[in-house]
Parts: structure tokens; sequence; C-alpha cells
């Protein structure tokens, strides 16, 4: 759609200008997702939105998966969570349509199960084994990547897409192929698995719905109200590629409304290293304390609290959060 006749990329293809602009079509949901016809490999292309086209954002993918098994930058992750500015500037963070697993490559289940050779440019981690294992702590290990996956999807900025069938587990035995797909077993969905995975994804959801203000506006957040920090509140080490720990505060221009969940300041950190990060909360705005919502280094059904009855979480007169490697949390 986006290519000449000489397979040359256009920078206004007729199709697509024709949709945008379509009286019918402009209104519905239109998701470009760049692709090469020939090899199914990812194409980086300036597609023309219009403010009508929606895109799915590969880059996103990408760096969520470098930083979550610790090969990632800082800076890729704060840009990501962030909205993509560098990729949407002109149309905003509704447009970015976030992913780490779609209809074809690995599925989720097996990005923390596969990571051969030949599966470099998936980026995946098998978390200490490969393939199917009976060991309880890389078990625990790929269980808990599957939850910091599915945070960073739903603390981002922009709309977060899941791919149907990774609630219930689907894997395609490590084959990124789209032609090795094979039917969604729906029973899945009554494992201890799926039970939990459905929870947490419908967790997630509730937190952003009351969240507009932060999650779904068609605007990016203004400068002044994105802070980034290191674990003591300091500048972010930028320059350091060792650097595993990200923290940022997302200010809210709604006080905190305790009866609707609704309102107040956010923080969220991730810990992608080995070791544990003694984080220091900022400072709450006056009259609140921090309740801690998610902790995706907790088993069910610790990983979230419940926003209505804060009674155990709060952080009232604690100054850090113990966040263990490879984890995330938000306040």
């Amino acid at each position: 759609m986006a290519r000449g006749q000489n397979g040359d990329h256009l920078s206004r293809p007729p199709l697509v200008e024709a949709i945008a602009f379509d009286p019918v079509l402009s209104r519905t949901k239109i998701v470009a997702d760049c692709w090469s016809p020939l090899d199914m490999s990812y194409m980086e292309i300036q597609f023309p939105h219009w403010k009508a086209w929606a895109e799915m954002n590969m880059r996103f993918c990408s760096d969520a998966k470098n930083f979550l098994r610790g090969e990632g930058l800082l800076s890729d992750l704060a840009t990501r969570l962030c909205g993509s500015g560098d990729l949407f500037s002109s149309a905003g963070p509704a447009f970015s349509f976030n992913f780490v697993a779609k209809n074809f490559g690995l599925p989720l289940v097996d990005l923390v199960k596969f990571s051969t050779a030949e599966l470099a440019s998936e980026l995946s981690w098998n978390c200490g084994d490969e393939g199917p294992t009976n060991n309880n702590t890389v078990l625990e290990t790929r269980l808990k990547q599957i939850r910091n996956f599915l945070f960073v999807l739903f603390v981002s900025l922009g709309v977060p897409v899941l791919n149907m069938g990774d609630e219930c587990g689907y894997s395609t035995g490590g084959s990124p192929l789209y032609d090795d797909r094979k039917p969604i077993n729906w029973d899945s969905l009554g494992t201890g698995f799926s039970k939990q995975i459905t929870k947490f994804i419908a967790y997630l959801g509730s937190l952003r719905i009351p969240r507009g203000d932060i999650f779904q506006s068609k605007h990016f957040l203004k400068v002044e109200n994105i802070v980034l920090f290191g674990s003591n509140q300091s500048e972010p080490k930028w320059d350091d590629p060792t650097c595993k720990f990200l923290a940022l505060a997302l200010k809210s221009e709604k006080n905190f409304d305790m009866l609707n969940s609704n309102g107040g300041d956010l923080f969220i950190c991730f810990n992608a290293s080995n070791n544990l990060e003694t984080v220091v909360l900022p400072e709450p705005t006056e009259g609140n304390v921090w309740l801690r919502l998610v902790d995706t280094s907790l088993a069910l059904p610790g990983f979230f609290s419940n926003s209505y009855d804060p009674n155990g979480q709060k952080a009232e007169g604690s100054s850090s959060y113990e966040l263990k490697p490879q984890s995330g949390v938000l306040f």
C-alpha cells in the first residue's frame, strides 16, 4: 500500500491517503503494520498518518524486550514509556499501538522459554533453561517476566495491544514462523496460569480506565509532568549501559479521589538487574500517601492490590521501597 510501481516508498500513497480522508473509513480505527511482503521482515518507514492511521510500534516491542532481558538502554525505555515521541510527535501517543508479541514471531510464553541463536532477532530470553523445564526457579522467573511484559505495556503511554492466546499460554514450541501457528486451545483458559494472567491483565486494565488524564490522552504529557529518576531520586545514569534501573513520576493535574480511585500522581519503577534496588520514593503531595498498586515480583494475589481498599499497602512514613531483581512496581 505504501509502495509505488517501482517498489519505492511513497510519501503520499494514494490508497492510504484515500482511506484517511474517506468519510466512512476515516471514522474507524485504522492501524498500519509495516512489514515486507517478501520476507515478512519489519520495515521502518515514515508512514503517513494524516491523524487517521495508527501504527503498530515495533520499536516499543524491541526496546521493551531488550530492557527486560537486561540488555537495553535507559533512554530507549524512557522514550517508549512516555509515548514514543520520536515516532509519533506529530500524531500523539494515541496513535502508537504498543505490543511485545503478535500474530507471528514468538508468542508471549515462548519469549521467556526459548532463546537459541536462530531466534536472535526475537530478542527472547529463556530465563536459565532452554525449552520446557521442571526447575522451579526458572519457572518463577519466566512467570515474573511475563508479568513484566504486561506491566510495561499497560503503564506506557499509547495503546496496549495483546496477542490473542497469550492470556492462556499459547505456544508454537519456539517457532517464530506464521505457518507453524496452530488453533488456540481455549480449554487452557481453565489452567492456573491462564487464571492468574487474565486476572493480572484485567487489573492492569482497570487501573488505566480511570486514568484517562495520563494514559488515554490524545496529547503527550507536559514536560513538567514527567520526572525521570535513578533509584535514589538522582538523575538516571543515562551514560551507563550497565545501569538497569529506571523510575518515573507522572504528575497528574487532578487531585486524588479515594472514593473513585481517580487522580493523583503515579510513580513507576523498573529493575532489570539481578540485584535488589532500594528505591527512594518521591515526597507525596500534601495530604497524600503512596499506595503500592502493583509489584511484579509478587505471586498471585500479591502482585496487585485492591486500590479501593488500600489498607496494608500504604507507604505512609516510608521513604523507600525494596524492589526485587527483574521486577516492576507501581505506586
